[in-house]
């Protein structure tokens, strides 16, 4: 508990489609978040981040655990998950309170009848609602505010982001942790986590677009006047690469993805006209030299495809034409050699590699994409904990803090 001397450990959890990590953390004293280490064990049975076999995919979870535990020397009781799957549904929805005729103070007990009433909404069957992400509170005269407290008004509007998923789905991957005595404390959606990772305050109120490019999922998240505006998830991923080019050069798919690894571009430069790779003999194999060009064209179409897909979705909420904020690009897949200039080419925006906000302590994830959404998980957890204990040493964080984050929900 905070103010004792005990350790306040946060771990965060994330079960991908190639990997499983685990990043943990400690929240000191004074609410800094001190990176311990990180963890990794090759993922199996989990595809497009959704279990395929319960305890293959619990062995592999156990296994990064237990990898974490040693490395970083704690012990690990409770854990925070990573949430993606093709299955997550975003959309929007408002909500408004009549104050009466005369108007009336808005208080907070109004905000939290609007946060029921969103809560209380209709799902389609099977649903669970994961988010629930305040954009903004409007007024009866159309004033947007993001703290209405105080104010007065007739009515009282509430614009949320509202981010579901399958129960059922939800509930194994929780299940599969919890059975190896690991509390679910909390979760939050892949890019949501990620976001909190690599954007600062200031980037968001500017304008920004993360697309989190994984092995078995494409993700992205976008904010708008510092709120969440928009989020995607597409059952499409970087494994779809390296089966387009297994299939291309005619190879098993562990050999084109070490090719794909290694000589992975989407940049069609000149050079890659004249140049060609060796593929080294192996097993039944010959060797042989493919076409640098053969490899860029899989690649290209591929990963055109996937940012045109979410271009198009972008294309369709009414902000996007008037966005003049930054794509920034993380996950494993955002290290091939030519992605930035193919996502501003498409996308016609700006477009950076993602960069970790560096924490406290010596450990250091800087570079590492593949990073970070766990790392997300972690600054994510800071912020529920000090919200947990808020009314005690946290009350510095502030109203307005607490309520940005309070968009979460338990499964469990």
């Amino acid at each position: 508990m905070f103010g004792s001397k005990s350790r306040t450990i946060l771990v965060g959890l994330e079960a991908g489609t190639s990997k499983i990590k685990v990043a943990v953390a400690e929240l000191d004293a004074q609410g800094s978040l001190i990176l311990l280490g990180v963890a990794e064990s090759p993922s199996t049975h989990i595809r497009k981040c959704e279990i395929t076999d319960f305890e293959m995919a619990q062995k592999a979870i156990h296994q990064a655990i237990l990898d974490a535990e040693a490395k970083m020397d704690v012990s690990i009781g409770e854990v925070y998950l990573a949430i993606s799957g093709a299955h997550i549904r975003s959309f929007h929805s408002r909500l408004a309170l009549d104050l009466g005729e005369e108007g009336a103070m808005i208080e907070e007990g109004h905000l939290r009848e609007l946060r029921n009433l969103v809560r209380q909404q209709a799902l389609p069957p099977g649903q669970i609602l994961l988010h629930d992400l305040l954009q903004t509170y409007i007024l009866d005269d159309g004033t947007a505010t993001a703290n209405p407290v105080g104010l007065f008004s007739r009515r009282l509007t509430a614009d949320y982001h509202l981010i579901s998923g399958i129960a059922t789905r939800l509930q194994t991957t929780v299940h599969c942790v919890k059975e190896l005595s690991l509390q679910v404390k909390g979760y939050a959606l892949s890019s949501y986590a990620t976001a909190q990772a690599v954007l600062t305050p200031e980037q968001k109120s500017f304008g920004a677009v993360v697309i989190n490019c994984g092995a078995g999922i494409t993700d992205y998240i976008v904010y708008r006047s510092g709120f969440v505006a928009h989020s995607g998830t597409l059952g499409v991923g970087g494994d779809h690469l390296t089966n387009d080019l297994a299939f291309a050069v005619k190879i098993p798919f562990p050999r084109a993805e070490d090719l794909k690894k290694t000589y992975g571009a989407v940049d069609s430069r000149k050079e890659a006209a004249y140049r060609r790779v060796e593929l080294a003999a192996e097993g039944t194999y010959e060797p042989r030299f493919i076409p640098m060009s053969l490899i860029v064209e899989v690649l290209q179409a591929r990963q055109a495809e996937i940012f045109e897909i979410i271009r198009e979705q972008l294309e369709e909420q009414p902000f996007w034409s008037e966005f003049s904020g930054t794509i920034f690009l993380t996950g494993g897949g955002s290290r091939l050699e030519g992605i930035q200039k193919l996502a501003e080419k498409i996308f016609d925006r700006p477009v950076e590699p993602a960069r970790l906000i560096p924490f406290d302590g010596e450990v250091s994830c800087e570079g590492r994409q593949d990073w970070m959404t766990v790392l997300g998980l972690l600054r994510y957890a800071r912020i529920l904990e000090m919200q947990e204990h808020g009314r005690g040493r946290w009350d510095r964080v502030g109203r307005s803090l607490r309520r940005f984050f309070s968009g979460f929900r338990f499964v469990c």
